[in-house]
């Protein structure tokens, strides 16, 4: 049986971008934007040009792709500049024009990079290119955004057996200095990254830029069918009026915790995909070409047979094990296909059959900052949402997913403003907004009173944990706190009905500091554990127009505290640091009662996120040493 956790061509249907002309964009060296509007391709396969623009026999080869604009064909690789790397052509990979390019090394890494003199605007663009990467495992695409101190990187994960041609989507993953300004690219590296103590050997060939989406997209796919998918996610989901997608193996449903036909037809006739998930003794890439091509037609054509005819078109690959055979027998029965890479993709994907997605349940660990990079970029992440479980502690590694965690996620799409689509809405071409893409937050600064006064308590305690019942008005709820001993100090503030759970102290040893939360009407329990004497105070204040900083903002501190009120327009930038060893963790509250976790990391820190603001909002800080704060606008 497969584990479920993660560890790692028939386009009927397929959603085609239309071939625009070529832009006036200037490069560096001789890169000129091509056109490609005499060029024909389905993007997914050979096909025979006018001669003029495709391999030595005239035609283009999958992976390449004749939608959106060249911004390399490696004709000429006095464009590319290597480093610490061989780079030589490949007349017999070409993919398009006469030749494919080679980068390999001795070493881990084989690097190349193109430079554009006078920038290039990528705003509104997607970028992908067609690779081969025949002794690579990781594959990074650099941007810098004027230059290194403001650079957006895609680093995309290679399964360990596939050495063949894909579509590389260059969806952003990191955003590791300053903040990037998209209207000026003045070089993008392209690196491949090879397994320990072997050489490193990639082949690259049509790199080019394709019109984006107007928003950020997420797929959330609940891998198995499990009852909790239906029991929980279903009505979570139809409350904010999203549907999902249901990866199953057709010989599981049914199974014990898993949905029998009944639910998984009513999600259907939601709008949800069933998708082809089929699982075997054996992953597809060690059986031989034709017991995989049977594997895969027997699930999805089981699937049609119970009408699930649109999900069955999309494969979520099992254990995300792929080789070349494999994604050619793939692109052969599936129009799409979804498989780990921890990299968030445009929209729509030029890759089709290599879509990335991320392990759902690693809030902390990549799936906020892929949200986050979607709602900010309009690019698409794919989230696998294991069984969901009431408890509460479930380690991110587990093969399960809490409720409480689960909620935080579609708060946060929901808060960033993404639209949730389904596999179809991809091939289709049905994933573009209903709305016109207007900021819903309010161009105007308020006037007179924004929140009226509140509730105040006071406590204090020694060493012995202690729950407290409170109430608390609609508004902020300020903690003043301090504590006298050498172990841990926690305040958790918990709804005693229905309402999100928040931690307003988490500490240790000797400390005094601030906190503060967005809170609705009700009774809470205030559960305190400390290892010494501690004390705090409690208040929900008013708040006026007046009370509201404008950008910018600077403030720095020691331990916890919190900035605001801030008027906000829109998004705005929050460059930070951190100099503790322990926990430094970064929230924003909104008056409107809204919050993102901005960050949460261990250790020294010095980076910019983004924050969709907008009205009076605060940041709460926790940390174990010294920061410093600037919030401007994004």
């Amino acid at each position: 049986m497969n584990d479920e956790r993660n560890p790692g061509n028939g386009l009927s249907r397929r959603w085609m971008l239309s071939s625009v002309g070529a832009a006036s964009a200037a490069l560096a060296g001789c890169t000129d934007l091509l056109s490609d509007a005499d060029a024909e391709s389905d993007g997914n396969g050979p096909q025979n040009g006018d001669g003029g623009d495709g391999a030595p026999d005239g035609s283009r080869r999958w992976p390449a792709i004749a939608d959106g604009e060249l911004l390399s064909d490696f004709e000429d690789l006095t464009e590319w500049f290597p480093s610490d790397s061989d780079l030589s052509a490949a007349p017999d990979e070409a993919r398009i024009g006469s030749q494919a390019a080679v980068i390999e090394s001795d070493g881990r890494q084989a690097r190349m990079g193109i430079r554009f003199a006078d920038g290039i605007d990528l705003r509104g663009w997607d970028t992908s290119l067609a690779v081969k990467p025949e002794s690579a495992n990781k594959i990074v695409v650099e941007f810098l955004a004027p230059d290194r101190d403001a650079t957006l990187s895609s680093v995309r994960t290679v399964p360990d057996e596939f050495d063949g041609w894909f579509r590389l989507d260059c969806g952003y993953e990191h955003k590791p200095r300053g903040e990037p300004d998209l209207s000026n690219v003045t070089r993008i590296n392209v690196v491949a990254v090879g397994p320990e103590d072997e050489p490193t050997k990639m082949l690259v060939d049509d790199f080019r830029r394709t019109e984006a989406a107007d928003n950020g997209k997420a797929i959330l796919a609940f891998y198995g069918g499990h009852d909790s998918h239906y029991d929980i996610a279903a009505d979570l989901l139809a409350e904010r009026g999203w549907e999902g997608a249901v990866p199953v193996s057709s010989n599981r449903i049914g199974d014990q915790g898993r949905m029998g036909l009944a639910e998984l037809s009513d999600l259907e006739d939601r709008g949800w995909d069933v998708c082809s998930y089929p699982q075997d003794s054996m992953a597809l890439p060690e059986m031989p070409e034709s017991r995989q091509r049977q594997v895969l037609e027997t699930n999805r054509n089981a699937l049609e047979a119970e009408g699930f005819e649109d999900g069955a078109r999309h494969l979520f690959i099992p254990e995300d094990r792929m080789d070349a055979t494999t994604n050619a027998v793939i692109r052969d029965v599936h129009e799409s296909a979804f498989l780990f890479g921890s990299c968030t993709s445009g929209v729509p994907p030029t890759g089709m059959h290599t879509i990335p997605l991320i392990w759902g349940p690693a809030l902390h660990n990549g799936v906020r900052r892929h949200i986050n990079l979607a709602d900010q970029y309009q690019v698409l992440t794919v989230l696998r949402i294991p069984r969901i479980v009431e408890d509460d502690d479930v380690h991110p590694d587990a093969n399960r997913m809490s409720l409480n965690d689960f909620e935080h996620l579609l708060n946060h799409i929901e808060h960033r403003g993404l639209d949730v689509i389904t596999p179809s809405d991809l091939v289709d071409g049905t994933f573009e907004s209903d709305d016109d893409g207007d900021e819903t937050f309010s161009d105007g600064r308020p006037e007179g009173t924004i929140l009226e006064a509140g509730q105040s308590h006071a406590f204090e305690g020694t060493r012995a944990s202690e729950s407290l019942t409170i109430g608390l008005d609609d508004g902020v709820l300020s903690a003043s706190f301090s504590h006298n001993g050498d172990g841990d100090f926690t305040v958790d503030l918990i709804p005693m009905g229905d309402g999100r759970d928040d931690s307003l102290v988490t500490t240790s040893g000797i400390t005094a500091g601030e906190s503060i939360a967005a809170v609705e009407s009700g009774t809470y329990r205030l559960e305190v554990d400390a290892d010494g004497p501690w004390s705090i105070d409690l208040f929900q204040p008013e708040v006026h127009a007046d009370d509201l900083d404008s950008l910018p903002v600077e403030a720095s501190g020691s331990g916890s505290g919190f900035v605001g009120p801030i008027w906000t327009d829109t998004d705005v930038r929050l460059e930070l640091t951190h100099d503790g060893d322990g926990d430094f963790v970064v929230d924003g509250y909104g008056a409107d009662g809204s919050r993102e976790s901005i960050v949460n990391k261990t250790g020294a820190f010095d980076n910019s996120r983004s924050y969709r603001a907008g009205g009076a909002v605060w940041i709460n800080i926790e940390a174990t040493g010294d920061w410093t704060l600037e919030v401007t606008d994004s």
